[in-house]
Order: structure tokens, then sequence, then C-alpha cells
């Protein structure tokens, strides 16, 4: 069954958090949908099948979603990422992940996403200023710091959850 989930697995999948919500809001290069959560996890947990099976049953609720006029959606990503790693760090059925946590999860994470907004709005006014005083350099800056609070909504919930739902393992098993 599961044993759990190594630091390095720890790791990896919350960078991989923090990640996909800068690929949704820059590039969009699909990366960042559930299916794609689903095979990450799957394999740095090392079951393929059960993130594939998580990944697209969390791919189906959000198919009609999308944020028009900037409003928050659940997180199915972070969802994913978590619903496959406790299935299989655990030995929990997919199906049981997916209703524990695949579907809870993401819509908790609806309140990082309102915060990641709400603190993203100071930089925003920041660089507001600066193009006022045309310090483009400042410009440039200000708007990459503005990853930092929408990285953070991600990757503390995800790292948290992760590295205090079971005992962390520090072999490499």
């Amino acid at each position: 069954m599961g044993s759990g989930i190594a630091i390095w697995q720890v790791i990896i999948l919350t960078i991989y958090s923090m990640w996909q919500i800068m690929d949704e809001l820059t590039v969009q290069t699909s990366l960042s949908q559930p299916i794609w959560a689903g095979i990450v996890a799957g394999l740095v947990m090392g079951d393929l099948k059960t993130g594939l099976l998580i990944g697209g049953s969390l791919q189906l609720t959000v198919l009609g979603v999308g944020t028009f006029g900037g409003a928050s959606k659940i997180d199915a990503n972070s969802g994913t990422v978590l619903a496959t790693a406790f299935a299989i760090g655990t030995g929990m059925k997919a199906e049981v992940a997916v209703a524990a946590l695949g579907v809870p999860v993401p819509s908790l994470m609806i309140q990082t996403d309102i915060l990641a907004r709400f603190a993203n709005t100071f930089f925003q006014h920041r660089i507001d200023k600066m193009i006022d005083e045309e310090n483009y350099k400042g410009i440039e800056r200000n708007f990459l710091y503005g990853y930092l609070p929408w990285t953070l909504s991600r990757g503390i919930p995800v790292f948290l959850a992760l590295a205090f739902g079971w005992p962390v393992r520090t072999d490499s098993r």
C-alpha cells in the first residue's frame, strides 16, 4: 500500500504547484491543467495510472469554468496534486481521493486565490507610481514581484499539506 512521501517529492510537487499558477496567468501552455497535474504528481509519486485517473476526473470539473471578469475559480490543479499524492502515499482509492481531497481542497483554495489577488495590488500600485516617474527598471522589478503572492498562494498550502499530512521519509525509497 502507501508508504508516505519523501522530502524530494514534497519539494518537487510544491514547486510544480507554484509554477502552474504562473503558467496559467502568463504563457498558458496548458501544462497547468488538472490532467497534467495528475501526470506530474503520478510520476513523482511513482504511480502514473492513479495520477491520470485523478487528473482526468478533476479535469472534467473545470472544463466549463472560466474566470470572466477576474473572478476566482477552484484550484483543481493543487487539488489534483494533493489528491494524487495522498492517494498514492496512503494507498487510498483514486475515487475516494477525488471525493475527499480533489473537490474540497480546490474549493478552499479559492480563499488563497483571493488573498493573492489582494496582496498583488500592492505591487500594482507601486507600478502605477513608477510609470509616473518613468522608472522602467522599477516597473519590471515590481511586475516580477507580483508573481510572489500568486506562487505562495499555491505553494504554502500544498507544502504544508504534503509535509505535515503524514510523516516525511528522509530516505530515497
